[in-house]
């Protein structure tokens, strides 16, 4: 028995599969103490003389808490059960192996004589080694009747394993583990059952339901600890950063480091996703190893862990830079009442009545009056250069809002008690927002605003008066985030912005004020602005993009944690990065954009782009042959004037109208191209093995976890090739057809589930259509016509598991009939159209859908609206309105002081006129500006395109269409700035 012990140890040791601890483990020992104050007082339970509780024990979170009283109650107090199994079940990374350490600790010691620990992901290339054969003994042979021994088995499910082989290897230890837990052991070298005497502590991503599944009435004596995932407790970061630091520190030659506000608030922000218990550790031996090089050239740097020393390599923290941690001044700034409070009430509301002041009585040609230069070709460039930077900021200084504000105090000292936010504002607000805007754009050009005092401020005051009329009937900023044009704008825009006010959810755990959205801190008792909180609705922790939020830094100001901060990030993150990478050097598993899309907030897109067009209408009407004079008619009862407000209109939606037109022709172009395609370059064979596998699929009428699970054997959610091949002999697929599907169904790294029964049905109905031939475009187009717009993001599985509320792997007619009302149409069905769908879908007459069913009727009854698309043109309208507005504010803006004389009425010599300062740029500088801004923002637009299709799963003909198109508008308004031979036509084009 020694010899064989021996020898097994000998060759475990060279295989390096565990490793034998000798007896017994001693208590760990602390480098430092925790102080008492920051303990909660239940750590003293499971505080032994001499021992500190391992960190993942610390926090006063409701689940540390009743971690701890577990452990405590089930474990160390408990008598009665002294060799039962210790099951330890949490996610990875939730620290259940140094739980497993501390749990060792205080077993009793003549159960820890000798500790073994293996993992089971190593495991497999020594099974004989442990499990033994009938020649020799293995190591559970050698170890079954220790009782002084205790093993610890980590790694209770093992994932991804390379072959059907290995995955019987696998079934073979599991059953030999599940005997283990029950006390027992199959020897193979005796080939008997014999007891199995160690303590066994098992680390297990497994949850509860899959040991008593498996062991049934037996399990019930074994010790179940369900340990909470590191996410789920994120408000013990800090309690576990501490304690680990001063775990780790001494080795860096340090003591007593601290861990800053600043610091705690950057580890509760990071995504602990992987392996976050070791993640931790190797973030926090970083931080001290930089902390030790910095004191070695400096010996006042303090001991404490900044922001600059955590997470230096991580991506969240690479493409962010924290800049309320690293300017700390600037948060001092922003708790001033002048950001913005004072600011609008002082400055911007006389301000702006001033301009409006001058704007009515002052002269009424932009030749002769400052405040209508400064409207025109100031506040325009001006607020374009402003958003790549600070996004949606001129909403939050706005002084139409400014004006709304004061309207809305006044009304509440008054009595007049202020209503909530109706339920249409939302609803018909980008609707709302669009037609206005129309409406003003057409106003501006046929009145020719631009140069008219009067008329120009009688267009502030049409926005002041929404704004104040809501504001006085509707709490906070209705207007602003719902039906102001304006705002719309700047929302679109904003999304791109490089600057976010971001508050992330872990920092928020525990507050019960919600200071940032309601206001009313004591932080702010000075600024009336900042006390009402966030006057747009928004919490700020929910942010998915940055198009409402007007960075008014108000939850900045009232947050006593001072969790919300102020980012500097890659420009365009909302739509998930790197977008304006070549596609060919892009990851493959970028994130999905986060903006959320809206027809009518995509056709402002279109709109601000024929704006600029209509400024060169003169321009236009001269390349076309017709009189420009057509272009200068104003309001009257004739002819050019009817001609003037006919090309208007219709060049302003121009862009819009383009692309509305190149997506209908895509639709179905796409199709016949698809095909085309698959005639040319596919076999019959092929189609009909991808016929034969998706007819297989939908007549085994399988729930979705038996699907899964006969495509995914091994539980990692992804699918090999030796997987699929068992998936195949399932369904009784013909041999011969094995290699056709594996190579159709892509490459094995990339097939996630849920891809490849996407992917399959994709290919069943293009084989479907090559073999049949193409319907025709216009049969295409009108079959295109009557599918809905799919307005989620979510893979057709994601929506099966959502409408199976119940579980059972099918979906009932009931559950079907709810899929209108959860918001996956833009459309919503009626209850006709429902149970049509259902009907047709459920081709088996069985009352319930499996998995492929549901697919099919959904891919045949639902389109990627133009709206998802449509957001690609977004860099292209910045880019067009920036050119214009900055090539005019190059010519004009210049010239403001020599105006300001004939603005109030001054006489002033002419000796004096000249000596006032002015500057013209000159043309070639001008048009060098904006070629390089409509360039840059066409690569922008169609690489933001191109990211969107793939989002959407949109095809290359699709793209590549509204790509052409975006090339023809960029090309278009970049030869009307330019076009030297007609440049004379208008004086202000």
């Amino acid at each position: 028995m020694i010899s064989a012990l021996r020898l097994t140890a000998t060759v475990l040791n060279v295989a390096a599969a565990f490793y034998l601890h000798k007896p017994p483990l001693n208590p760990r020992t602390r480098s430092s103490v925790i102080h008492k104050s920051s303990r909660p007082d239940d750590l003293d339970i499971v505080t032994g003389i001499g021992h500190e509780p391992a960190s993942m024990m610390r926090g006063s979170s409701s689940k540390a808490v009743k971690l701890r009283k577990q452990l405590q109650s089930v474990i160390w107090n408990n008598q009665t059960s002294t060799n039962a199994p210790i099951i330890l079940c949490g996610p990875k990374g939730s620290g259940k192996s140094e739980l497993a350490e501390e749990i060792l600790c205080r077993l009793p010691s003549w159960q820890t004589r000798s500790v073994h620990q293996f993992t089971l992901e190593d495991s497999f290339h020594f099974l004989d080694t442990i499990l033994g054969t009938v020649k020799h003994p293995g190591l559970l042979d050698e170890l079954a009747t220790q009782c002084f021994t205790t093993l610890i088995i980590k790694g209770f499910q093992s994932r991804h394993v390379e072959s059907k082989e290995r995955l019987d290897r696998r079934d073979e230890l599991m059953h030999a583990l599940d005997m283990l837990l029950r006390g027992q052991y199959f020897s193979t070298y005796e080939n008997m059952t014999v007891p199995f005497m160690p303590r066994i502590i098992v680390c297990t991503s497994r949850p509860i339901e899959y040991f008593a599944q498996r062991l049934g009435e037996e399990f019930l004596d074994a010790i179940y600890i369900k340990v909470p995932s590191f996410e789920s407790r994120k408000s013990d970061i800090e309690a576990i950063a501490e304690a680990k630091i001063h775990l780790l520190e001494g080795a860096f030659g340090l003591t007593n480091v601290q861990l800053s506000k600043e610091g705690r608030q950057l580890l509760l922000d990071h995504k602990w996703e992987i392996d976050a218990d070791n993640e931790l550790d190797y973030e926090l031996s970083n931080g001290l190893e930089m902390l030790a090089n910095e004191k070695q050239w400096n010996p006042f740097t303090k001991d404490v862990l900044q922001p600059r020393h955590l997470l230096v390599n991580t991506y969240d923290e690479k493409i962010r830079k924290r800049l309320l941690y690293d300017l700390p001044l600037l948060r001092n700034v922003i708790m001033s009442p002048w950001i913005f409070g004072k600011t609008l009430t002082y400055i911007v509301t006389p301000a702006f009545i001033l301009i409006n002041l001058i704007l009515f009585l002052g002269p009424q040609s932009r030749e002769e009056n400052a405040a209508l230069t400064i409207f025109w070709a100031g506040w325009w460039p001006g607020i374009m250069l402003v958003f790549p930077f600070l996004g949606r900021i001129w909403c939050a200084v706005c002084p139409f809002m400014a004006v709304g504000n004061l309207s809305q105090e006044a009304a509440t000292k008054l009595g007049v008690e202020l209503r909530k936010w109706p339920s249409w504002a939302e609803e018909i607000g980008p609707a709302f927002a669009f037609s206005l805007f129309y409406a003003i754009l057409m106003w501006e050009e046929l009145w020719d605003l631009p140069q008219s005092g009067a008329l120009s401020a009688c267009l502030l005051l049409l926005i002041t008066s929404g704004a104040v009329v809501n504001s006085v009937v509707y709490e906070n900023r209705l207007w602003c985030r719902h039906l102001c044009p304006i705002g719309a704008m700047n929302k679109l825009f904003a999304t791109v912005s490089m600057t976010e006010v971001r508050t992330f959810k872990s920092n928020c755990e525990g507050c019960t004020t919600a200071e940032c959205i309601n206001g009313g801190s004591p932080t702010v008792a000075r600024d009336r602005y900042a006390s009402k909180g966030c006057t747009m609705g928004l919490k700020n922790n929910q942010l998915r993009d940055m198009g409402d939020c007007v960075m008014c830094m108000s939850c900045v100001a009232n947050c006593q944690r001072e969790s919300p901060e102020f980012n500097l990030r890659p420009i365009g993150i909302d739509y998930g990065l790197p977008w304006l990478l070549p596609k060919s050097v892009q990851s493959k598993k970028l994130a999905l954009s986060q903006v959320e899309t809206n027809f009518w907030l995509g056709g402002i897109i279109c709109i601000l782009q024929g704006s600029v067009l209509l400024h060169y209408l003169p321009k236009i009407l001269v390349l076309v042959g017709m009189d420009p004079e057509i272009a200068t008619a104003g309001p009257a009862r004739d002819w050019p004037f009817a001609f003037h407000a006919i090309f208007s209109l219709s060049l302003l939606g121009f862009p819009g109208g383009l692309s509305l037109i190149s997506d209908l022709a895509a639709i179905p172009l796409e199709s016949a191209v698809r095909v085309i395609r698959r005639q040319l370059t596919r076999r019959p064979a092929e189609n009909s093995a991808i016929k034969t596998l998706y007819e297989a699929m939908m007549k085994q009428n399988a729930d979705l976890t038996s699907a899964i699970l006969e495509w995914d054997q091994d539980g990692d959610g992804t699918v090999s090739d030796w997987e699929m091949i068992e998936a195949f002999k399932l369904l009784d697929i013909p041999t011969y057809e094995y290699d056709l599907l594996l190579n159709l169904l892509g490459k094995e790294e990339s097939r996630t589930v849920s891809s490849l029964f996407d992917d399959i049905q994709e290919l069943y109905f293009d084989s479907q259509e090559a073999q049949t031939g193409s319907k025709g475009l216009a049969a295409a187009y009108g079959h295109q016509l009557l599918e809905n717009d799919f307005e989620t993001k979510l893979s057709f599985v994601e929506i099966f598991n959502r409408l199976d509320k119940n579980g059972t792997g099918f979906v009932s007619k009931e559950e079907f009939a709810t899929l209108s009302n959860s918001g996956y149409f833009k459309k919503p069905l009626e209850e006709v159209e429902l149970n049509d769908l259902f009907d047709q879908a459920d081709v088996l007459g069985n009352g319930r859908l499996n998995l492929f069913e549901f697919m099919m009727i959904l891919r045949k009854n639902v389109k990627v609206g133009i709206q998802e698309i449509g957001y690609g043109y977004l860099p292209l309208a910045w880019g067009s309105l920036t050119a214009y507005w900055l090539g005019l504010g190059m010519q004009e803006l210049g010239l403001t002081l020599m105006r300001v004389p004939s603005t109030f009425g001054f006489w002033v010599s002419s000796e004096v006129q000249e000596s006032i300062p002015h500057y013209v740029f000159d043309l070639s500088t001008i048009h060098n500006v904006q070629f390089c801004v409509m360039l840059t923002s066409c690569i922008a637009s169609v690489a933001l395109t191109q990211k969107l299709c793939d989002d959407n799963r949109i095809g290359p003909v699709r793209f590549g269409t509204h790509a052409i198109t975006q090339s023809i508008g960029a090309a278009m308004t970049l030869y009307l700035m330019l076009a030297p031979e007609v440049a004379t036509v208008c004086t202000y084009c």
